[in-house]
């Protein structure tokens, strides 16, 4: 299997939001008294398919949590965690950094809507463009799901160090 790696992007006019399919989704924004969660949100979701932050110590957390350029934002239905997404704002637009539902949740119909909502969320901070990284490593339904909401590959490359196979 080739492993390919790609940027893609959105712009307001292009975007096609999807409702969740679940009543009772709640997002809220992270604080550094969250870090538990957002670690466990982190490394959860994305098990498999990407090994940054696994060795970040809380310290290292609370710093990232805090920075006024990350947005974390946590998924629950009925007090239960489902899953997240991180946006960083920048000078050329917000980048989607992380976003994924607990294994338990997927295969759902979640993953639209959640993917609308970071993406809403982030034309809200004032954002003319929404750009984010995927690969083949990823879950299999993410390029898809990017692609249903309105995001265009903009960049196709090998991936120079895949997962390794589970």
């Amino acid at each position: 299997m080739k492993h390919r790696s790609f940027l893609l992007e959105l712009k307001p006019d292009s975007f096609r939001p999807k409702a969740f399919l679940v009543p009772d989704i709640t997002l809220a924004a992270a604080t550094t008294r969250d870090r538990a969660r957002c670690q466990r949100l982190w490394l959860e979701v994305g098990q498999g398919y990407w090994s940054d932050r696994t060795r970040w110590r809380d310290s290292r957390w609370d710093a990232h949590l805090n920075r006024t350029d990350i947005h974390f934002c946590i998924a629950s239905n009925r007090a239960q965690d489902i899953g997240f997404f991180e946006l960083v704002v920048q000078s050329r637009g917000v980048k989607l950094e992380g976003f994924g539902l607990l294994p338990h949740w997927r295969g759902r119909g979640l993953g639209g809507g959640l993917l609308s909502a970071a993406t809403a969320q982030a034309f809200a901070t004032g954002a003319k463009r929404v750009w984010l990284h995927t690969a083949t490593d990823d879950h299999q339904n993410a390029l898809p799901n990017y692609k249903a909401r309105g995001y265009r590959v903009y960049r196709e490359r090998e991936l120079k160090s895949p997962m390794p196979s589970q």
